[in-house]
């Protein structure tokens, strides 16, 4: 199921497929879930566009996180499968630590 609603971006990432972050699910993380990335489209787009790691979910495979370094802490951004070679954001965080999974990608 392709995401639906208004797209704030849709970018390429080195593991080869697309994802995609609508502005509903973007509201959704910044009002309830994360407030401290509001205004930080730009920083979750690069992130996917150029992380530092890539893992994958100990969980659930399908689902990859996408890190990259913000400060003294990362930016993680959470993908999970849509349509074809289209993701979608999840959700997106700061956190200290990159959690573990086997590792997709490395820069």
């Amino acid at each position: 199921m392709a995401p639906k609603g208004r797209r704030i971006f849709t970018v390429p990432t080195p593991l080869r497929y697309h994802v995609v972050l609508t502005r509903d699910r973007w509201r959704r993380i910044v009002r309830s879930k994360h407030p401290a990335l509001a205004g930080l489209e730009k920083e979750v787009r690069a992130c996917l566009v150029s992380p530092s790691v890539v893992r994958e979910s100990t969980k659930e495979p399908a689902v990859h996180m996408y890190y990259a370094s913000a400060g003294t802490v990362y930016l993680c951004v959470v993908t999970a499968p849509s349509e074809g070679d289209v993701r979608f954001v999840v959700t997106a965080y700061f956190t200290r630590n990159i959690k573990k999974g086997k590792e997709l990608w490395k820069s």
